[in-house]
């Protein structure tokens, strides 16, 4: 179980300390956050480690399924059928040479993860492989249906333990600090008002950007921050139409949205229309197990057809001692919302779940800002392409985090800052009387602008409202900051949609049906003043003066 650190403590002595300068700030508390800081406090760099929220509260704590890698423990997989599926998934925008990278990593990955006190789930003295959508074979390792949290327990305890890393919880960062085009520090917003902190070398792993949407499995944190601090700070975005919808997520009205784990379908889950029919093999030969996407729209399709909200998930073929004993997480969540998947099926629908676009880097974290790096979720590697394969999230915010952790080791020694200035150019872009209402109201629009389906005439109406929450402010509050990453990143999702005339992955242009490998076989870029493609393989492993 995890022992919460008292954000109090940690938090007053970094604030009333001289200390200022560190090695390395890293921003965000999923995995590839944790490793990271694990892996700097055990190379002796004195690191800062920032949270929006709790230590806990990240995506990475959030996730159910498990963590895809091959490990031995199933004889009849390989690295090789890995990658066949990665690219499968990705529809043609994953990067080859990246995807072999992450997938051959997992082995080392998993190796340091059980070093460092994570447990996944064993039979037969060996670990316990689930399938899920996607997978050509059994290879996503897991704690239940808990593997997120079993994941960030582990090593913040670790963390905690150390008592050598600096520690802030309950921290928003607002903003990049620049020195002459380079990354030097952050802002943070407190309780005091601001507090400048520099470093050698700043780490974004700020996860992703679900709640741009209004329906989505993401916690309340997943604001896009550190993406949208990117792009101010100049650096290049790439994939940003690029938004994978869950396929499951519980449909309860009134009720909170919550993930019923890819996993359920793997042991013998079948989704049922309103006939109680099962209808996924009309839509994809894989049926329950397709890829995301085509799972994802089959369910959405089925709900228009028969003007409903939802459809059924069925459990319980998988079985009464097999659903207890791998989900019980999942079967307490449910019946807290009165629900029991042992006697009846689950309203689910699609929600806004995970985000393959983000800052573009190489990779060892590099981003086009020198003395920038991002990790994770909130990093573009060209991995998951247009559609991520599941379980892989896990996996490549482990192996950046790693591949990071050696970059940073070897790394030049400390710079030294005479001075540093803030972000000039481009304000930071937020709400006038920014409210809820007016928020959620964004967040509603964007589901059904940028959700599922997109149509150009839709995407341009969106792009040409300016009665949205685009409006600048200059006041350094915490929520009007979060609506402006919010309404600057929903801005460039519609954007990226309008340019890519196609449907590939997760990009569905009701318009543009097929898929056009030779005009759109290409990454869309962007930062703050130009847009343009890249090759599929211009993720290149080293990116020379970043």
């Amino acid at each position: 179980m995890t022992r919460h650190h008292p954000a109090s403590a940690s938090g007053g002595r970094l604030l009333r300390t001289s200390m200022r300068q560190f090695d390395v700030i890293i921003v965000g508390s999923g995995i590839a956050g944790l490793l990271l800081a694990c892996e700097m406090d055990s190379r002796g760099l004195r690191s800062l480690l920032l949270c929006k929220g709790a230590l806990a509260q990240s995506n990475t704590s959030h996730a159910q399924g498990g963590l895809a890698a091959v490990t031995g423990d199933n004889p009849f997989d390989s690295p090789d059928l890995h990658l066949l599926d990665t690219l499968k998934s990705g529809a043609g925008l994953t990067d080859p040479a990246v995807a072999r990278l992450m997938v051959s990593d997992g082995t080392r990955l998993i190796a340091r993860l059980e070093e460092l006190g994570v447990h996944f789930d064993r039979s037969d003295n060996r670990r316990d492989l689930a399938l899920e959508g996607g997978h050509s074979h059994s290879r996503v390792l897991h704690s239940k249906d808990s593997s997120g949290r079993a994941i960030t327990s582990a090593l913040i305890d670790l963390i905690l333990e150390s008592g050598r890393l600096t520690v802030r919880e309950n921290c928003f960062v607002s903003e990049l600090l620049l020195q002459d085009g380079q990354c030097c520090g952050v802002r943070v917003l407190t309780d005091d008002g601001t507090t400048n902190l520099l470093a050698n070398h700043v780490v974004l792993a700020t996860g992703g950007l679900g709640r741009v949407f209004e329906r989505t499995t993401n916690p309340r944190t997943a604001t896009g921050d550190g993406i949208a601090m990117a792009v101010r700070a100049g650096a290049r975005l790439a994939d940003m139409e690029f938004v994978q919808f869950h396929p499951t997520a519980l449909a309860v009205p009134g009720q909170s949205t919550f993930l019923i784990s890819e996993a359920v379908r793997g042991a013998g889950g079948v989704l049922l229309d309103k006939q109680g029919e099962r209808f996924a093999f009309r839509y994809c030969k894989d049926g329950e197990l397709g890829t995301r996407d085509h799972v994802a729209r089959a369910i959405h399709s089925t709900m228009l057809e028969e003007n409903a909200d939802f459809v059924k998930l069925d459990m319980r073929p998988i079985g009464r001692d097999k659903i207890e004993s791998k989900f019980p997480a999942i079967v307490a969540a449910c019946r807290s919302r009165g629900i029991d998947p042992l006697n009846e099926p689950l309203p689910v629908a699609p929600a806004a779940h995970y985000f393959m676009g983000g800052i573009w880097t190489d990779t060892s974290g590099r981003t086009t800002v020198p003395g920038l790096y991002a990790i994770g979720e909130c990093a573009s590697i060209g991995l998951h392409g247009a559609n991520r394969l599941a379980s892989n999230s896990l996996l490549e915010g482990g192996v950046m985090a790693l591949r990071l952790a050696d970059y940073l080791a070897g790394a030049s020694g400390s710079r030294v800052f005479a001075r540093v200035k803030t972000i000039t150019g481009k304000p930071i872009l937020t709400t006038r009387d920014c409210t809820a209402e007016r928020v959620d109201l964004f967040r509603k629009k964007m589901n059904a602008v940028a959700g599922l389906v997109r149509t150009g005439e839709r995407l341009a109406e969106f792009s040409a409202d300016r009665s949205g929450p685009l409006l600048i402010a200059v006041s350094p509050c915490q929520l009007e900051l979060e609506a402006a990453n919010i309404g600057l990143l929903g801005g460039l999702i519609v954007h990226a949609a309008q340019n890519r005339c196609e449907s590939r992955g997760a990009h569905w242009r009701a318009d543009y049906p097929a898929t056009n490998d030779s005009m759109y076989l290409r990454r869309f870029f962007m930062t703050l003043k130009e847009t343009g493609w890249l090759p599929v393989t211009e993720a290149v492993l080293e990116m020379p003066g970043a």
